[in-house]
């Protein structure tokens, strides 16, 4: 099954705690295997899904999803169950109940008390040439 999403916008509401659109919702009782392939927006797992889910947005496994997947997305955030591995662009979140058991790629991490980390966790040298900032720095900007 090759589940294409993003091209038109399904759901009209804003995601928990991301400014993104939601393209996709899979509701608590829903069961399905295959290729979950989403343009920019959001796509909300809170069911039992097995195989490959891409997004060019945020891919959130909410509390009742239970994810056996490889998962590539700007963005994910875990408050279900996560079995598989992880790229993510920018970020992963695990919330305060989430777990994910697998190796994840990104280069920031948030685990809020409660959250559960079982793997390896690679993080991405930041690219050369691009000063990073750091606690204190004063830059001079002219407006």
């Amino acid at each position: 099954m090759d589940l294409g999403v993003g091209k038109h916008k399904i759901l009209g509401s804003v995601g928990p705690a991301s400014g993104d659109l939601t393209v996709a919702l899979v509701g608590p009782g829903t069961e399905f295997e295959g290729v979950l392939k989403a343009g920019s927006g959001q796509v909300c797992l809170n069911s039992s899904f097995k195989g490959t889910a891409r997004s060019d947005g945020t891919i959130f496994i909410d509390e009742h999803g239970d994810v056996e997947a490889e998962i590539s997305a700007r963005v994910l955030r875990v408050s279900g169950k996560l079995k598989g591995s992880a790229k993510a662009l920018e970020k992963i979140e695990i919330m305060a109940h989430g777990v994910v058991l697998g190796d994840i790629t990104t280069p920031v991490l948030v685990v809020e008390p409660g959250g559960y980390l079982e793997g390896q966790c690679h993080m991405p040298i930041p690219e050369a040439g691009k000063p990073e900032a750091k606690p204190g720095d004063i830059r001079d900007v002219s407006v």
